[in-house]
């Protein structure tokens, strides 16, 4: 599973990745609006894109700082099912469109703690409502 380290720093000081395919570990659900993010401590408003048993990417309108750890309100829009999940920021870049960024942002994060059963039993029943909702795969 994967545990966010993945990190390398590049000779110029940059914090760089591999690829999306190098680092993830779990398949990942497109939510199109079945599920909703919310920041559970500060943070900017969020738009969830997808989710996974290791993760999930989300959308800002500012960038977030990396290797910080928050928790995260997972719930559907109808707010009849939630979950507080703690994740931390793995990657954010700009959103492209037609090769030009856009004024928003991508941010990946990683669930802190993926092996705990609380925790597995929270990210099944958050899957089970993407999936059921969603059936759209990424």
């Amino acid at each position: 599973m994967y545990t966010g380290n993945h990190l390398w720093h590049h000779a110029s000081g940059r914090l760089t990745m591999g690829s999306f395919s190098e680092r993830r570990r779990t398949i990942r659900i497109a939510t199109n609006g079945s599920l909703n993010v919310e920041t559970a401590s500060p943070g900017p408003s969020l738009r969830l894109l997808d989710v996974g048993m290791g993760g999930f990417s989300a959308r800002s309108a500012t960038p977030m700082a990396l290797q910080v750890v928050g928790s995260y309100r997972f719930l559907t829009p109808d707010r009849k099912w939630s979950a507080i999940l703690r994740a931390r920021t793995v990657h954010c870049q700009p959103e492209m469109l037609d090769g030009k960024p856009t004024r928003q942002f991508v941010n990946g994060f990683s669930f802190t703690d993926p092996e705990s059963p609380a925790v597995q039993q929270q990210l099944c029943a958050m899957m089970d409502r993407a999936v059921n909702n969603a059936m759209s795969f990424s």
